[in-house]
């Protein structure tokens, strides 16, 4: 199941792209997915060019369990945020959202962990956002990085769900579209998904920190 409340049969192994223009809330619909997969008892790797691992780790703990959860950090030690950064269980940190090799060398740890050898067999891959990485990055080198990872999501028939904030049809988006499986607008309270001949609309809202999903549309 992708999601409980978002009536929608997503085949296991795809890649999902949520795009909106910024604050359109396609950062809080990547956290109530993962929410719901970890109450699920699932696992969820989640990538931050946006947040603190710290700030991520209290949103996730005060609503569930975070056991499946492992955050990589891409901002506290290039923001200095704290004087003495070292990786625990939960937060792997990484030089800066430049740092792909980084970023790549944590999250294959934690899939490491999580499918071998804690053994979780639904495991979500999350970035949020892309729209940094290719602030920072050129398409290319950012193409190469999602070309490995996206393979890795269908080798584990897992979800990959990747932010941008921005349109999808950007023209510097186009070679990543062809890594996306599903392509999933946010288009003020609507939300849209295309893709394996699905198309489908919901009404939505966030309020006070909640997802709150109405019927197709």
């Amino acid at each position: 199941m992708f999601h409980s409340k978002l009536d929608i049969d997503i085949p296991k192994g795809s890649n999902i792209l949520l795009s909106g223009p910024p604050l359109s809330g396609t950062s809080m619909i990547a956290k109530h997915i993962c929410l719901d997969a970890l109450e699920r008892k699932e696992a969820v790797i989640y990538i931050s060019t946006k947040e603190s691992g710290e700030k991520i780790q209290k949103w996730f703990s005060e609503r569930t369990d975070i056991k499946g959860l492992g955050i990589v950090d891409c901002i506290s030690k290039s923001l200095r945020l704290k004087t003495s950064i070292e990786d625990s269980n939960n937060i792997k940190y990484v030089s800066s959202s430049v740092d792909l090799t980084g970023v790549s060398v944590k999250y294959s740890g934690l899939l490491e962990r999580f499918w071998n050898i804690e053994e979780y067999k639904n495991i979500r891959i999350t970035i949020d956002s892309l729209s940094t990485l290719l602030m920072y990055s050129n398409v290319q080198t950012v193409f190469r990085f999602l070309h490995i990872l996206t393979g890795r999501v269908k080798k584990i028939e897992g979800y990959g769900i990747f932010t941008l904030d921005e349109d999808s049809e950007n023209p510097q988006v186009a070679p990543i579209r062809q890594l996306i499986d599903i392509i999933t607008k946010i288009n003020k309270n609507k939300i849209i998904f295309s893709g394996f001949g699905i198309k489908e609309e919901f009404e939505f809202e966030i309020k006070e920190g909640k997802l709150i999903v109405g019927g197709k549309k």
